[in-house]
């Protein structure tokens, strides 16, 4: 297994607040207070962490992973690569909790939070996808495919989690309807051709 720590960075967050509208000269003062009270209440509790493993892919199979793929969509976006990055990133529990205490006492807070929140676990995907390709300079790479994409069944959670030993590795869960736990994670498949 290979787990790794993302310290998400002040630059990270000045894209959250950018994308949001925080530059925007337009927006209410109180607006702008929001925003840098939920960054900062949002930097106190993230634990940002990824676990991946990489296995040839041959015949439609990732070899000795044990997990099956399922689906033709996933096959057909896997088609022609040689080796399949299985990732698990997350945000952690604390983040959950926070948004659960705001949606008690002020809403909008709790909304802007876990706006913030979607955005910063895609940005550590981002940076998960560009340690593992460190391992594969120059070699060609599909984008992130998720579980639940297309006909790739989101059933198959738990099975892509105890492949990983996500749930030891990052403290990722999934509940009885296939939805991961803490809710600000990610899992997914990145075809590589290294040729």
């Amino acid at each position: 297994m290979n787990k790794h720590t993302i310290q998400i960075s002040d630059n990270d967050y000045k894209e959250v607040l950018k994308t949001l509208g925080y530059e925007n000269d337009s927006l209410d003062e109180s607006v702008k207070e929001l925003l840098l009270v939920c960054e900062r209440e949002l930097k106190e509790v993230i634990n940002a962490c990824f676990v991946y493993r990489v296995f040839d892919y041959k015949d439609e199979t990732l070899v000795d992973s044990g997990f099956e793929l399922e689906g033709k969509t996933i096959k057909e976006h896997l088609e022609g690569y040689n080796k399949c990055a299985c990732l698990c990133a997350t945000l952690g529990g604390e983040v959950d909790a926070l948004i659960r205490k705001k949606q008690v006492t002020s809403m909008a807070e709790a909304m802007m939070i876990d706006k913030m929140a979607s955005f910063l676990i895609e940005k550590v995907c981002d940076r998960a996808e560009e340690i593992i390709m460190k391992n594969f300079d120059g070699c060609d790479k599909t984008f992130r495919y998720g579980l639940g994409y297309g006909d790739f069944p989101i059933e198959k959670q738990k099975d892509f989690l105890d492949m990983l030993e996500a749930s030891r590795q990052v403290g990722v869960h999934v509940n009885e309807a296939s939805m991961l736990m803490p809710t600000k994670s990610v899992t997914c498949l990145i075809g590589i051709k290294d040729d």
